[in-house]
């Protein structure tokens, strides 16, 4: 629960979420274009790409609670900067520079490794679960900034979104995030010692393999989202379907990211990419159909939303299957480096593709390459190797055992 509030009201889900809704209200108080108040979403993966891995290493060393409860004092603290300085563009591009670096420890990477932490047999599901919040931030973000913004203004949105870490994140970390305690000590002992290190991961096969992967998904699926409202419409769907639509994608995405998790802890890792992927192709095919019914056009995106609900779920539960729980933080951090360059910066450059070509064939048949593509990557990745799962599933299954003859 603490982890899911956390990553809810993290850095994750702030830009795709809330970004669109305060351009509108800059624009209009300052004239100011969209792409330019837009272009701030490239600070994030920038940063993520330049300091992620040493955030990562830090969480390792120190732990994720220090780090999570800091980073999102951080956070909030930056979004009220942001309501000060915000009102001219460079100001705004200062604030969210300054929020991107000080943010960065409320990512996954600090969150996962208190999951892989406490859980073996449902990793998974409870990867799933914890990372399903930053759906419903989606669906909550726009109530909360929509009604700040009517009220008090474009600050209004943005101390809305700072009071929001700070009031109601931070006081849950503080009261139930902590790493395994005394009665998993072992265990969690055990589980940190067995993994690869850094260097001989990073001239690892699988290692590129799952990044490049990741990051064909994240592009492939990312660039897609933020279009499908103009795509709907352009094909004769009205406002309010198409709006319907988008409701249904957000309830989608925590659908995906709890069910993926199920199906983790059953399946090898890229069956369950293919059997979540190969359905949205499908709907990537009927959606380039002019002619599609309103139905059809709901489940084509709800699909599209369960494979864009299970991207961190595969990406986090593969490094640390593959790689081990030793720098388990750092390397997920490079992982989801990789993940964050493919989501941040596909909406531009579908957004390019379709200035260029006029329509969005080229953008739908760009998203089933690269979803093809990276299923395909994925299904090189051999076996887990067991050694580095062996010793901390085993002593937590021991510390379990004994935990279940003391009761």
């Amino acid at each position: 629960m603490a982890s899911a509030i956390g990553l809810g009201l993290g850095l994750s889900p702030i830009p795709p979420y809330s970004s669109g809704i305060m351009a509108k209200a800059l624009e209009a108080e300052f004239g100011w274009g969209r792409g330019d108040i837009l272009g701030v979403l490239m600070i994030v993966p920038v940063v993520l790409v330049v300091l992620g891995r040493y955030v990562g290493r830090i969480v390792d060393k120190v732990g994720a609670r220090k780090v999570a409860i800091g980073s999102t004092i951080g956070l909030g603290l930056a979004q009220l900067l942001i309501a000060l300085i915000g009102d001219t563009l460079p100001g705004l591009y200062i604030g969210w520079a300054i929020m991107a670096v000080l943010a960065l420890g409320t990512l996954p990477m600090t969150y996962l490794r208190v999951i892989n932490g406490w859980f073996v047999e449902a990793r998974g599901l409870a990867l799933g679960l914890s990372l399903a919040c930053t759906g419903l931030s989606g669906a909550v973000f726009p109530f909360v900034l929509t009604n700040m913004i009517e009220t008090f203004g474009w600050r209004g949105g943005y101390v809305g979104l700072g009071a929001m870490p700070l009031l109601i994140a931070v006081p849950v970390l503080l009261a139930w995030l902590h790493e395994p305690g005394e009665a998993r000590a072992e265990a969690a002992r055990k589980a940190a010692e067995t993994g690869m290190e850094v260097r001989p991961a990073l001239r690892s096969y699988r290692f590129w393999a799952i990044a490049a992967g990741s990051l064909l998904l994240a592009f492939g699926v990312s660039g897609l989202l933020p279009n499908l409202f103009p795509l709907l419409t352009d094909r004769g769907v009205s406002s309010a379907a198409a709006s319907s639509a988008l409701a249904a994608l957000a309830l989608s995405v925590t659908g995906g990211r709890i069910l993926s998790g199920f199906l983790l802890d059953r399946l090898w890792a890229p069956i369950v990419c293919a059997i979540l992927v190969i359905p949205a192709i499908g709907a990537l095919f009927l959606l380039s159909n002019p002619g599609m019914t309103a139905s059809v056009m709901v489940a084509s995106v709800v699909t599209l939303g369960l494979v864009a609900g299970a991207e961190f779920d595969l990406v986090a539960f593969m490094t640390g299957r593959y790689f081990g729980q030793r720098h388990f933080s750092e390397l997920y951090g490079i992982q989801y480096a990789a993940f964050g360059l493919g989501a941040g910066f596909a909406p531009a450059a579908y957004g390019a593709l379709y200035d260029h070509f006029g329509d969005y064939e080229a953008v739908i048949h760009l998203s089933i390459a690269l979803l093809c593509a990276a299923v395909a990557i994925n299904f090189t990745l051999g076996r887990y190797p067991r050694s580095f799962a062996s010793a901390g599933d085993d002593a937590a299954a021991d510390e379990m055992a004994l935990a279940e003859a003391a009761r």
